[in-house]
């Protein structure tokens, strides 16, 4: 864990410093490739509940339309990146595919059973093309590559509504000739309703698969019960962007659990000296 927060902060670090130089070298130019710290950043509170379009339309892999609501209907992980990108998009969609594959043998998540994967594109230069190349260099293996969709949005004016309900900033340094933007991974409801959002290289596998049973909550089952209860043992850290045991459930529990067990042990205290006094007086 430590070792993917010190890679998150150097990918955070690497972008600022880009954007830094770049700042200087446009210094008598527009300032777009001025860098906020909050770019990098989604406010997660604000966009809980937020609902995509399920109608938006989009092309997949072989050039086929599609549209969003089509990847619904089960948990969804979205992923907006660009398929030209040489450093950042690269790592994090590799960081999902890492994660997702430390998941395989997990008995309460499975991949096309329980949860989707969408990566869209937010570049309306990116094509089935360079959507293919950037696909093939993750090496996928099939058994996750057949529920994880890349996609390309049809109209641009969408893609970019979709990306500011999301509270997801994205702009082009022209310097630099790359695009800035937060590397978040949205998980989505069945409805389509954004539920949680992780950051790349910040979060362990575990932190995944409770986010993904947090917008499973909906299409919870007899035999997901198990799995429910695992989940209130966490609870998301807003201030560290992850997963934390729950800690006033715990206290909670024990002091329920103290409380239940000096009440029987009162009783059963009364009891004796209750049968002790009726003997003594008979």
């Amino acid at each position: 864990m430590i070792v993917r927060r010190v890679k998150f902060w150097v990918l955070a670090a690497t972008l600022a410093l880009i954007g830094a130089s770049a700042a200087q070298a446009q210094y008598f130019r527009p300032s777009e490739s001025d860098i906020d710290p909050k770019t990098f950043e989604v406010d997660q509170k604000k966009i809980m509940g937020v609902k995509v379009p399920a109608g938006m339309k989009l092309t997949d892999l072989n050039g086929n339309p599609m549209k969003l609501g089509d990847m619904l209907g089960q948990p969804l992980i979205l992923v907006l990146s660009y398929y030209t990108c040489d450093g950042s998009c690269s790592v994090i969609n590799q960081d999902l595919l890492d994660l997702l594959m430390l998941l395989r043998d997990s008995e309460r998540v499975k991949s096309g059973q329980d949860y989707k994967v969408l990566t869209l594109s937010f570049d309306r230069n990116d094509t089935v093309d360079t959507l293919g190349a950037f696909r093939t260099k993750l090496r996928m293996p099939n058994d996750l590559a057949k529920d994880w969709t890349f996609g390309l949005a049809a109209d641009f004016e969408e893609l970019k509504s979709l990306a500011h309900s999301l509270d997801y900033r994205f702009f082009w340094s022209p310097p630099d000739r790359t695009f800035f933007h937060p590397g978040a991974f949205f998980f989505l409801t069945p409805e389509g309703r954004v539920s949680r959002v992780l950051y790349a290289l910040a979060n362990e596998a575990k932190d995944v698969e409770l986010a993904v049973l947090d917008a499973k909550q909906s299409q919870m089952k007899a035999k997901d019960i198990i799995n429910f209860a695992v989940s209130l043992c966490y609870s998301y850290n807003y201030k560290e962007g992850r997963y934390t045991y729950n800690i006033p459930l715990f206290v909670a529990v024990g002091s329920l659990t103290l409380g239940v067990s000096a009440l029987t042990g009162s009783l059963f205290v009364f009891k004796r000296r209750r049968k002790k006094i009726m003997k003594g007086s008979s």
